[in-house]
């Protein structure tokens, strides 16, 4: 059986086989591979039997993603690259992210839980409760390791993996539940400091703003206490142009009647020499 896995290309004959075992049900795995096993030796390639013969059979579980694999790669790779946007999400501390990445995480497991129980309904294995508990725990933990999430997706998943938190987990190994804490708490730290830093540069802004408004604040004082002399002044001479103006207006008015005086007399001595 040719391998359908998407992004893996297998021509050594023990990848096409191993492709073609853990496709079958598990009540037929071991018959099938004793049977490729049996055959490689007839042929002499005592290699190939050997890598056949050490394949382990997949449990039920393990067996339904190895289904999922194959039948609803495109749905897996899409929660696998979920998985990649909720750790960096984790790394980077961005709790609003987190908060919508895992609303989306939960419903994307419980759609790829579902669609692994149908495919082993499909091939006449039902899932029981611990086993579909175990796809569902096992999923949950390929979207916070992307090195399981890669062997979930090549379809030769031998058992479940056991899963606390969200944190990088293997197959085998028992999971830690935050390995990321200390990187965090140095992000933190680091984040902290720059906030510090930026602390002290707003506070000295501040200042030099706080003196440049005092400074600012004076001048117009000292600008507003001028106008203020200046208007004074421009009353001033103001009102001493109104008085020149007056003494202008009455001295014209003297002046005015002066002349009348003076022609008058002139009048009146032409009169008197006209009578001599």
């Amino acid at each position: 059986m040719a391998s359908t896995l998407v992004g893996i290309v297998d021509t050594a004959p023990i990848d096409r086989i191993a492709d073609e075992l853990y496709a079958l049900p598990p009540a037929e795995f071991v018959a099938a591979r004793d049977a490729h096993a049996r055959l490689a030796a007839d042929r002499g390639d005592k290699a190939l039997a050997k890598q056949v013969s050490a394949l382990r059979k997949p449990t039920l579980s393990a067996w339904a993603l190895n289904l999922l694999a194959r039948a609803g790669a495109d749905d897996l790779a899409e929660a696998l690259a979920l998985g990649d946007e909720l750790r960096a999400a984790q790394e980077e501390l961005r709790g609003g992210a987190l908060r919508q990445l895992s609303a989306r995480r939960r419903a994307v497991l419980s759609a790829l839980v579902r669609r692994a129980e149908l495919f082993a309904v499909d091939r006449g294995q039902p899932l029981g409760p611990d086993a579909v508990q175990q796809v569902r725990t096992t999923l949950t933990a390929a979207l916070a390791d992307a090195v399981l999430g890669a062997r979930i997706r090549a379809g030769r998943l031998v058992k479940p993996v056991e899963q606390s938190g969200f944190g990088p987990l293997s197959e085998t190994a028992t999971p830690v539940r935050d390995d990321l804490a200390p990187r965090r708490e140095q992000r933190r730290e680091r984040q902290l400091e720059r906030a510090r830093e930026d602390i002290g540069t707003a506070q000295a802004d501040v200042r030099k703003a706080d003196a440049a408004v005092t400074e600012a604040e004076q001048t117009l004082t000292e600008r507003e206490e001028h106008t203020a002399t200046l208007r004074a002044e421009l009353r001033r001479a103001q009102q001493a142009e109104q008085e020149a103006a007056n003494r202008l207006a009455k001295a014209k008015r003297r002046a005015e009647t002066a002349r009348d005086k003076l022609a008058g007399a002139e009048a009146r001595m032409t009169e008197l020499r006209g009578d001599a």
